[in-house]
């Protein structure tokens, strides 16, 4: 069964039913970065250079838990602060991208990370990172 999912593309669609501003521009210390900007966010994607469309997803999701959490923090953020926000971020992403039903699924068809990846349109980093959060956050068993 082949599941047909562009993840990159219903980002940016996410990206603007809920008026984020995506923009390009070079990032290259983090690929990518969301600020509060008005009433709404946006959303800076690296270009200094080349992004697999799987990458792009995978920061673009990030950075859009950010804004639909409102996990925003600054440099002078105290740590457990920063990774509060960053936690809410990935999880919004995760949550997002690969619900656990899918996931699930996609595991009992036999599929492995590389796979899964492939399917999804995100990184195969990203498929391990999800697996371990549903296993280890909510106790899911596949």
């Amino acid at each position: 069964m082949h599941v047909a999912n562009d993840a990159r593309g219903r980002l940016y669609e996410i990206a603007e039913e809920q008026g984020v501003r995506v923009v390009s521009f070079p990032l290259p210390e983090c690929r990518s970065v969301a600020m509060p900007a008005g009433a709404g966010a946006v959303v800076g994607i690296d270009n200094s250079a080349p992004m697999t469309g799987a990458e792009e997803a995978v920061c673009l999701g990030h950075e859009l838990g950010h804004c639909a959490t409102g996990s925003f923090y600054a440099r002078c953020t105290p740590f457990e602060t920063r990774e509060r926000c960053e936690r809410r971020a990935d999880v919004w992403s995760i949550r997002t991208l690969l619900p656990p039903e899918t996931l699930r699924r996609l595991l009992r068809e036999g599929r492995d990370e590389s796979e899964i990846a492939e399917m999804l349109g995100v990184t195969e980093e990203y498929v391990v990172k999800a697996y371990y959060y549903y296993r280890d956050a909510c106790g899911e068993t596949f």
